[in-house]
């Protein structure tokens, strides 16, 4: 599939405020781009400036391999485009006229016109509407009505705008059937919806605008929606539940005992890895070497025992991460938004109650790491556990449950990306591993590398001779 237009360094501010600020965005030929985004993170404003309606503080269009700026290229925009708005405008005439407008307008002969209006009303099945009154029509024969008058001026693009929005079932079925008749006719298209689950139906591709900044929208790749996770989540823990008291009707815990016993099989562990490492000068931290193999190597030794399964959270390097036989879980929000990025991109593939994070710069993980967040997290009834060395705590060392991933979404689609702000909107517990302090030891410089290798040598080899 070949592009059509690609639209590069595009920003645009409302109120004196950044709202949309995407580096690049391409549209394919006939292809369906699905877009998501709460109210107000504008994609109506994305949709108008790629009509060629609404200018933009900056944006270069690339067509056809030569670029120029909006300005110069946007009467290229309009005539190969069409933006339909989520309520279309109906003249005050028949069906039949609103379909032929657009012709009229283009100087086309009224004979050709009858004829094409007569063809195009057989193509969307609203021949019985020809004659009414299109001001009379329901909200899903209008945008139908809507989707023709546009299809007849043969764009290359259209942009649709909500256009399932208050619709009733049949109604949305006819129209997402007339949006993939245009894809199959060479009509490429956007489409704007809060549902994405018609992405399975028409989308190519899903992109959704999320906040990168405190009034900036950017573009990346989506989550699932908070809905869905709900919706799985709540199927999840239901079984959980009814497992869990299966399990302590036939395990009563014995008198007088205090600890609770890991269910090493609950927990879902990730070794987050997906970090830019730029204090070591962008090296992939997680592969430097330590002692003849690499860092993620010694944290894979150490966490493998104490999880059910274990993933590896990277967004480089993904063949060296999957040489080790592990899930590799790409950032699915974009690269290097930061760890919560990685915990929700693990959340999401994980189907086990518990998620266990780690660090892949920090390679003396204790054996019973777990095991000490586990029990703490039961102890004081919390969703997160979290570990303190004694002087701070060390939050990507952390226990929570599964089903924190819809707040964790919501937060991450807010904009939010800071772990302790997050962690502050739950029941938080922090697990005292002040004596084991070296657990965070970590690599950010040269120095710090050297110093971990000698400090692995004494472990494995204590009494020298």
């Amino acid at each position: 599939m070949s592009t059509l237009l690609e639209i590069r360094n595009l920003r645009k501010s409302v109120g004196g405020n950044r709202l949309l600020d995407i580096p690049s965005l391409c549209v394919d030929e006939n292809g369906c781009i699905l877009l998501t985004g709460r109210n107000g993170a504008g994609k109506t404003t994305l949709l108008k400036i790629l009509a060629g309606l609404q200018a933009p503080d900056h944006a270069e269009v690339c067509h056809q391999g030569v670029c120029a700026p909006w300005k110069s290229a946007q009467r290229l925009l309009r005539r190969h485009t069409v933006y339909l708005h989520q309520e279309p405008y109906m003249f005050d005439r028949s069906v039949a006229d609103n379909i032929a407008y657009g012709l009229h307008n283009k100087g086309v002969p009224r004979e050709q016109i009858r004829d094409k209006v007569k063809q195009a009303l057989a193509w969307a099945g609203i021949l019985h509407l020809a004659e009414r009154n299109a001001q009379r029509l329901s909200g899903g024969e209008k945008q139908r009505v809507a989707l023709t008058r546009a299809r007849i001026l043969t764009p290359r693009l259209l942009l649709l705008d909500e256009p399932m929005a208050n619709m009733d079932l049949e109604s949305r079925e006819q129209t997402l059937g007339l949006i993939g008749r245009l894809k199959s006719e060479g009509i490429g298209a956007i489409v704007t919806s809060h549902e994405p689950y018609i992405s399975e139906v028409i989308g190519d591709e899903h992109l959704h605008l999320c906040k990168t900044g405190p009034f900036r929208h950017g573009i990346v790749r989506p989550f699932l929606y908070q809905r869905d996770a709900e919706r799985r989540l709540a199927v999840s823990a239901n079984a959980t539940r009814a497992g869990g008291a299966l399990a302590a009707d036939a395990h009563p815990r014995p008198p007088g005992q205090s600890e609770i016993s890991v269910p090493v099989a609950d927990i879902t562990g990730v070794v987050l890895a997906g970090g830019r490492a730029q204090r070591m000068g962008g090296i992939d931290k997680g592969l430097i070497p330590l002692n003849g193999k690499p860092m993620v190597e010694h944290i894979i030794d150490a966490v493998r025992p104490q999880v059910g399964t274990l993933l590896i959270n990277a967004n480089r390097n993904l063949e060296d991460y999957a040489r080790y036989g592990l899930q590799v879980v790409p950032d699915r929000m974009g690269e290097f938004f930061g760890p919560l990025v990685g915990m929700a991109s693990a959340l999401e593939v994980s189907t086990t109650p518990y998620l266990l994070t780690v660090p892949c710069d920090s390679p003396l993980i204790p054996a019973d790491l777990a095991a000490r967040l586990y029990q703490k997290l039961h102890a004081e009834d919390a969703e997160i556990c979290v570990v303190h060395d004694g002087e701070r705590m060390q939050p990507v060392f952390a226990l929570l449950h599964r089903d924190l991933l819809p707040s964790l979404l919501a937060y991450l689609d807010a904009g939010g990306r800071k772990i302790d702000t997050w962690y502050a909107e739950h029941r938080l517990a922090l697990a005292d591993f002040s004596d084991r302090q070296e657990l965070s030891c970590n690599v950010n410089t040269p120095d710090e590398q050297a110093r971990l290798e000698q400090q692995l040598k004494l472990m494995a080899n204590p009494h020298p001779a």
